[in-house]
């Protein structure tokens, strides 16, 4: 099984419950020996799938029998080519200065627009006030949960 080719395959699960899915594969996975199973992740970006690799379809359909929240297996095996814009790339490092306007693109304040008004020296990390909001309150974000729309370093409010 070692140096047999592997082939991509595309699993369904219920929506929001992919890590759950993937914990119970993993115990299933580690019960048994000679699956041929090599891998299996899901992205956060794609809800309801996940991602195996494996050398046949029947022995990954075997290890997925009886396990919860599995909708099925998609029979056409994937490249990897498909696989490979959902894993990690470094991503670039973001600069923030303050006044610049950003988006929130992830957490409770996701697709906000903001004004940053301080970075946090040592962290990670700035403070924004929303743009829209009635009462500015400042937000405390790490630098990765924001997107920079508008350079402001011209020194104007």
């Amino acid at each position: 099984m070692e140096g047999e080719k592997s082939e991509y395959y595309v699993l369904r699960t219920v929506p929001s419950k992919e890590s759950r899915y993937l914990d119970n594969i993993q115990k299933v996975l580690s019960k048994k020996e000679g699956h041929g199973v090599r891998a299996v992740f899901s992205p956060e970006t794609v809800k309801g799938y996940v991602f195996a690799e494996a050398i046949k379809l029947s022995s990954l359909v075997d290890v997925l029998r009886g396990v919860p929240n599995n909708k099925g297996v998609i029979q056409k095996p994937i490249s990897f080519e498909e696989i490979s814009k959902y894993l990690e790339k470094e991503g670039e490092k973001v600069t923030v200065h303050e006044r610049d306007i950003v988006e929130v693109i992830a957490g409770p304040f996701k697709g906000d627009k903001a004004k940053v008004v301080r970075i946090v020296a040592g962290k990670d990390e700035i403070v924004i006030e929303p743009i829209n909001a009635p009462v500015p309150i400042p937000i405390t974000l790490t630098i990765d949960d924001v997107r920079v729309l508008k350079e402001e370093n011209n020194g104007e409010d």
